[in-house]
């Protein structure tokens, strides 16, 4: 636009210059006196558009050198604002970046204390967090494996240096080892194991841990007169309702799964079932031992296998 200016002055300049000189030399000779009469006022008109014009030219010059550095300084000032921005905007990326390792570690702490919390309310299960997702079809398929695993876990549940948790948790987990197996006993999964964990029941300080441990053992699938004694044991000494009711359904287990295998076992449970069910010396014995055989079939039978 300034260059616009600068040529539109110049031709204005230019055309009025012309136009004097032509008026000059085309005049008529007649005329010559008034011309001459008139020279200076035209010589002071062209010198007055060309002085202007030449003034518009310099102010144009002026105006476009004006134009140019400020043009150069904003420039230079948007630079900066650009550099201050990437600068700032690094800034802040970095800063998120810094406060999302932040929230991932929180969440992953947080996470962390909730599988430690439900492994010390229930250690019994605990294991199941830490099971890979094809755990099952590697028992399954692998034999190798679900013996050395089965090995391992059953190392831990005799290993009184560890917790009682995590004894707990091995127990649970070599029993589930075994009912994916299909095994109901084994090298591995034997009274030996069953009795440690009676052990923690009967030794622990904490009420939620001699119950839980309790539970593993009434749910075993390992038959044995020691086992079925010491769950009557439960049955005639431990005050807690809940302990009796749940040794009570050990013995009735042990005595539906000795079956026809162990026909001796079997006679032995069935009359000790009796002799609680028949126990005038302490009626909440026999209250507990009531209440789980309801059915007056499954009495008979009870009856018929002590041979009464």
């Amino acid at each position: 636009m300034s260059q616009t200016k600068n040529n539109i002055a110049l031709g204005v300049a230019s055309a009025a210059l012309a136009l004097a000189l032509y008026s000059h030399f085309s005049s008529d000779p007649s005329n010559q006196p008034l011309l001459a009469e008139q020279p200076q006022s035209q010589q002071q008109f062209v010198r007055t558009q060309v002085d202007s014009a030449q003034l518009e030219v310099n102010d144009n010059q002026s105006y476009e050198d004006m134009d140019n550095s400020a043009l150069i300084a904003r420039i230079e000032y948007l630079e900066e604002r650009l550099l201050d921005i990437e600068n700032q905007a690094f800034g802040t990326g970095a800063s998120n970046g810094a406060m999302e390792e932040t929230i991932l570690a929180v969440l992953e702490e947080k996470e962390r204390k909730d599988r430690q919390k439900r492994s010390e309310d229930n250690p019994v299960y605990g294991f199941y967090e830490d099971l890979p997702k094809d755990y099952d079809l590697k028992l399954k398929t692998d034999p190798e494996y679900a013996s050395q695993v089965s090995q391992d876990l059953r190392g831990k549940v005799l290993d009184q240096t560890l917790t009682p948790q995590e004894r707990l948790s091995a127990m649970g987990q070599l029993q589930m080892n075994m009912y994916i197996l299909n095994r109901t006993q084994g090298e591995m999964f034997d009274y030996e194991t069953v009795d440690a964990v009676l052990e923690i029941s009967r030794n622990s300080a904490d009420d939620k841990l001699k119950v839980q441990a309790l539970e593993v053992v009434a749910h075993s699938p390992v038959v044995d007169s020691r086992i079925a004694k010491s769950l009557q044991d439960i049955i005639e000494k431990e005050p807690n309702k809940y302990m009796k009711t749940m040794a009570a359904e050990g013995l009735m287990g042990q005595y539906y799964q000795a079956g026809e295998s162990d026909p001796e076992v079997k006679q032995q449970l069935a009359n000790d079932i009796l002799t609680m069910y028949d126990n005038a010396s302490s009626s909440e014995v026999q209250a507990v031992m009531q209440r789980l055989i309801r059915d007056d079939e499954l009495l008979q039978q009870i009856r018929r296998d002590a041979g009464r």
